[in-house]
């Protein structure tokens, strides 16, 4: 009995459903007559607004256009800004952007003409979806602030609470930040006064807005209230969110082990939604996270699953950057053909993908341009219509429309084939540079390191051939320890100036006293001294400076390498520091043979110079190099001054600590 009662009821449902709808799509527009009548008009609207969200596009035209007669007749102008509002979505809708200006225009006139500040702010918010999804920033912009000045007009609280956040983001897009984040504040002050949803959302924007900014502490302490509400609010996905942005915050402040907390918890939190780029870019992190603290093989791993899941979803720049990081990666590793091969398939991404922009950009232009022509076309016959008089006049005015477009279609062609063959020739530029730096490392590996390399297996040969007594071999200890330390150095600089040609040197200052890095050095090159009878002495007063500890210790070494080189015995190397305004001065003074004022210039030029030391040894050329680039990554620079048999003083200047 109840099973019976239950079906009749859900048939009668139904049937109550259907009918109602029929009504309501079937609205009897005879019966409009006069202004007493706008409630059947209004019903009217509301038909035409289903049918505009079930895409019955058709019928939806012709309703409007029954309706705009109709509106004439009673003179609402009221309910003809609601139609006009409409049709400008469906021409929109139809990719007819001319005529759905216009529509909007005139809906426009005929709010104004009756002070509906409503109707004009929703159709200027209309209007900036519609142009915001065309590209045009600046253009939405200006229809969101008209749409804000009604709402205050009009004292709507909520309304502007969604005005405030698209605007935020509209600034953001236009990398106009103070505006931006003036709006996103605004809008959360309004949603905390109002008690509205979405709060939690509108925050995740601004501390997004100030983690990509550089403004990292900020970010930090609105964060836990973002995530508390979305919490509260049931909002996984921007719970989510909220987990992301605040590792992309520690990973940003080198914090690792925070961001690896927070990126697990945003891929559990993440996984129970659609929002699958956020999943994939959260394994992508760890990856990221996992090549800093040297995980290699978590790293590979975490980035090749990221990769296959990028490529997946076709998310482009995301693959580009995991292409990066697996380049990285590789030369970490020391893997420079894997390295190489990554790059290489970076740039072919890159490239196929400014391609594609282009021809999209292209076939935009063209699409935009045959539906213009179209529209064109068809307020042609219509203007022809109705005015007659004027059609010859607007002949030419559709001629001159079409030469205009026909020009920038050119123009624009032209712009993207020059802006295209630019972008080949930096990419041969970078690609010879590349080339110059391989065959440079590989010229100096097979001459430079091989020969020292060849020297040290001949002796040792010799050795375990017998071919030399154990006493002789004790009298060139000396020459293979030297070799060895030549060899050191030598491997050191390549390392460095390998770095520095593909960008990887970046500098991590801290506050140290120099005292302790020089007395290392004047214990590891102690036997290379006192074989050659130089004197090392160490004249420093208290010396604490702001600066990479590991890059100052490479240019000591140099700097004192360089000395003992250039030394004959009885000369002596002193350091000496003077305390400047904001700096400290540290100098390497030595008695050696000094240099010709005539090479000087030649020390840190890029071709790189090298001479023979005082018992030939030999070296690259590269070491004063980068010495340069170190201290210039920490904000200080280097100066020489030399005569020949009067030694050599170099001297470099860095920051004071605070």
């Amino acid at each position: 009995m109840n099973k019976t009662a239950f079906t009749f009821l859900a048939l009668f449902l139904i049937c109550f459903s259907v009918l109602s709808q029929n009504r309501l799509s079937e609205t009897d527009l005879s019966k409009i007559r006069t202004l007493k009548d706008s409630s059947l008009f209004n019903a009217a609207i509301n038909s035409l607004d289903i049918l505009i969200t079930e895409e019955q596009l058709d019928k939806a035209e012709q309703l409007t256009d029954q309706l705009i007669s109709i509106g004439n007749d009673i003179g609402y102008k009221k309910g003809l800004g609601f139609v006009f509002w409409k049709k400008g979505v469906i021409s929109n809708a139809r990719n007819r952007n001319i005529e759905s200006d216009r529509n909007f225009e005139k809906a426009t006139k005929y709010f104004e003409s009756i002070n509906n500040l409503e109707g004009l702010a929703t159709v200027c918010n209309e209007r900036f979806i519609i142009e915001q999804s065309r590209g045009d920033f600046e253009k939405g912009a200006d229809y969101l602030l008209e749409a804000k000045l009604y709402r205050e007009q009009l004292k709507d609280s909520i309304g502007l609470s969604g005005i405030y956040n698209n605007l935020a983001i509209i600034y953001k897009e236009l990398k106009n930040i103070p505006s931006a984040e003036e709006y996103y504040l605004k809008s959360i002050g309004l949603r905390k006064q109002l008690k509205l949803k979405g709060q939690g959302l509108v925050m995740n924007n601004l501390a997004l807005l100030y983690t990509e900014n550089g403004n990292l502490s900020k970010a930090e302490n609105i964060l836990p209230a973002a995530l508390k509400i979305n919490k509260a609010e049931k909002d996984i996905r921007h719970t989510a969110q909220s987990y992301s942005i605040m590792a992309k915050v520690a990973l940003y402040s080198e914090n690792y082990k925070t961001a690896k907390k927070y990126y697990d918890t945003t891929l559990c939190v993440a996984s129970q939604t659609n929002f699958k780029l956020l999943v994939i870019n959260a394994k992508q992190q760890l990856g990221i996270i996992a090549l800093q603290e040297k995980e290699y093989n978590k790293a590979e791993k975490l980035l090749t699953i990221a990769r296959e899941e990028f490529i997946k979803v076709n998310a482009i720049p995301l693959v580009l950057k995991n292409y990066q990081f697996s380049f990285k990666l590789d030369s970490a590793r020391g893997n420079l053909l894997s390295a190489i091969h990554w790059q290489k398939k970076y740039q072919k991404l890159s490239d196929k993908r400014m391609s594609d922009i282009t021809t999209k950009k292209v076939e935009k232009t063209r699409s935009r341009y045959e539906a213009e022509l179209k529209q064109l076309k068809l307020i042609e016959e219509q203007e022809a219509r109705e005015r007659k008089t004027e059609a010859k006049l607007f002949k030419f005015r559709l001629i001159s429309y079409i030469a205009i477009a026909v020009v920038l279609a050119i123009l624009t062609f032209l712009i993207l084939i020059i802006r295209t063959r630019n972008e080949r020739k930096r990419l041969i530029v970078e690609l010879d540079n590349s080339n110059k730096v391989k065959n440079k490392l590989f010229s100096i590996i097979a001459h430079d390191l091989k020969n020292e390399i060849n020297g040290l297996e001949g002796s040792l040969n010799l050795l375990k051939e017998n071919s030399i007594s154990e006493k002789e071999f004790k009298e060139i200890i000396p020459l293979l320890a030297n070799g060895t330390h030549q060899t050191s150095i030598l491997l050191h600089n390549l390392l460095n100036w390998s770095k520095s040609q593909l960008k990887e040197l970046n500098a991590n200052p801290t506050s140290f006293d120099i005292s302790e890095v020089i007395s290392n050095k004047f214990t590891f090159f102690k036997a290379k001294a006192d074989q050659k009878g130089v004197k090392l002495i160490n004249e420093l007063n208290p010396t604490v400076i702001f600066a990479d500890r590991d890059m100052f210790a490479i240019v000591a070494q140099n700097l004192i390498a360089n000395a003992i080189k250039f030394c004959n015995p009885g000369d002596s190397i002193a350091l000496l520091s003077e305390e400047k305004e904001d700096s400290y001065e540290i100098c390497f003074k030595d008695t050696g043979i000094g240099i010709d004022s005539d090479h000087i210039h030649k020390l840190f030029a890029e071709d790189t110079y090298t001479t023979a030391g005082t018992q030939n040894e030999t070296g690259t050329g590269l070491g004063l190099r980068i010495c340069k680039e170190l201290i210039e990554l920490n904000q200080g620079k280097i100066e020489v001054e030399s005569a020949p048999g009067t030694g050599s003083t170099f001297c470099i200047s860095l920051p004071k600590a605070a």
